[in-house]
């Protein structure tokens, strides 16, 4: 349910549609509400709305009404969606604020075309805004500019963060293989969660059940997977697609280097597991548009991986003090009317 904590790009031009037009004409920088510090810069309560309402409109397009009341369990309970968010999107400005640090160091700046993008967003937004919103939201077209212009310099550190690591992916690694699973299951589960053992009579009486099934198996196409699982009625048994990964999880080393090497419609001996007595019949040994999408999950985990590492180093010299529960005003913060 959070909100991915990649960077927040400029989504503003969403608000544009969502904030009553007017007329309202640009005013000079006043007193700030601070919602909290964080290294040597505050936070204004103008800046926190600007990021709030972004993040409010995306949630009521993907979930509707009522969503800000939801409770969720978290580390420290319950929390609602509201609550959730509100740390999320703390979390969001300190990140674009340690990657903005370190872009003129990385040679890092926005191009002429860009800081005009910037301003041409920050200036739409700003004619929708009346002089009662401009007042109660602390916003000026200065900050507008400020918050656009960080968060599309923080995503090209991102971008330079994740292009430094090599995220080379092998096929094997990638490769997403379907099979048939046709389980003698060789324990039961209670009503209570627990797993009862069989006898080890029943045990071996499954094993020779097994054994038939897969002399039926041999004789071709005229027994099916299908033809097993009905005449044995066995619960368990299925299709499942996997990546070696996935395989190794939940069948153990030795078992998925034995499916790994059977090649398309090629059955397996009977193989035990903790879960009891499989024969396995290989269906499509790689599909090659879902292993492409799992090289891209991968890839994807990888480069996340690898850029928290930079970050929570970058993070720490940034403000190695800084903690929510007692640095944030959340009453102010709290102000901001995520609406039902």
């Amino acid at each position: 349910m959070k909100k991915s904590k990649c960077l927040m790009t400029i989504a503003l031009l969403i608000l544009c549609a969502v904030i009553s037009t007017g007329c309202g004409s640009e005013k000079e920088e006043g007193k700030k509400s601070i919602v909290y510090k964080f290294g040597n810069e505050d936070i204004s309560y103008g800046e926190f709305y600007i990021y709030a309402k972004t993040v409010e409109e995306d949630y009521r397009k993907a979930y509707g009404k009522g969503i800000w009341s939801l409770e969720l369990e978290s580390d420290d309970g319950k929390s609602t969606v509201r609550d959730i968010t509100i740390i999320d999107l703390i979390n969001d400005i300190n990140r674009v604020k340690v990657l903005v640090e370190h872009a003129e160091e990385l040679n890092i700046s926005l191009g002429d075309n860009e800081k005009a993008e910037a301003e041409q967003t920050a200036t739409d937004f700003y004619k929708g805004l009346t002089e009662k919103d401009i007042e109660e939201m602390e916003i000026t077209k200065n900050l507008l500019v400020k918050v656009i212009e960080e968060n599309m310099l923080a995503a090209k550190v991102y971008d330079h963060i994740i292009s430094e690591y090599d995220f080379e992916i092998s096929e094997e690694e990638a490769r997403m293989t379907t099979f048939f699973d046709i389980i003698f299951e060789c324990n039961t589960i209670k009503e209570d969660g627990t797993v009862e053992e069989y006898t080890e009579e029943k045990k071996a009486a499954q094993l020779e059940r097994a054994n038939e099934a897969l002399a039926a198996l041999a004789q071709g196409e005229s027994v099916s997977c299908d033809d097993i699982v009905n005449k044995y009625n066995l619960q368990y048994s299925a299709s499942y697609t996997m990546s070696k990964a996935g395989l190794i999880e939940e069948y153990g080393e030795l078992i998925a280097d034995k499916v790994l090497s059977l090649s398309d419609g090629e059955v397996s001996t009977v193989m035990e597991s903790d879960y009891g007595y499989h024969i396995f019949k290989m269906e499509k040994s790689k599909d090659d548009e879902l292993t492409k999408k799992n090289k891209e999950q991968i890839i994807a985990q990888k480069q996340k991986e690898y850029f928290n590492g930079v970050y929570g180093k970058w993070e720490k010299e940034y403000d190695s003090h800084f903690v929510i529960e007692g640095d944030v005003d959340m009453e102010l913060a709290g102000k901001f009317p995520f609406s039902e």
